[in-house]
């Protein structure tokens, strides 16, 4: 699954443990290309940037998707595809 739109948030520097590995990552919440309404929180996993500014069009590869049962938000585990992809 792909994940595409306009990046609206860019948290770099992150850190998380999965499966007792340590991981970086940078936690990015994209707006829909066709629904801007609509907004998909992401982590771009073992990246320490995705070398896209906020406000420009990023394309994600979904690698797995979290469901945060507490809170009711879905969070998509990615890898960055290269522009074009």
């Amino acid at each position: 699954m792909i994940r595409a739109g306009i990046l609206v948030v860019k948290e770099t520097g992150q850190k998380t443990t999965i499966q007792g590995e340590e991981h970086r990552y940078v936690r990015c919440v994209l707006a829909d290309e066709t629904n801007p309404e609509r907004r998909f929180e992401c982590r771009v996993l073992d990246v320490d940037d995705v070398g896209v500014n906020i406000g420009e069009p990023i394309q994600l590869q979904v690698q797995k998707v979290v469901t945060d049962r507490r809170s009711g938000v879905v969070r998509f585990d990615c890898t960055l595809l290269p522009p074009g992809e």
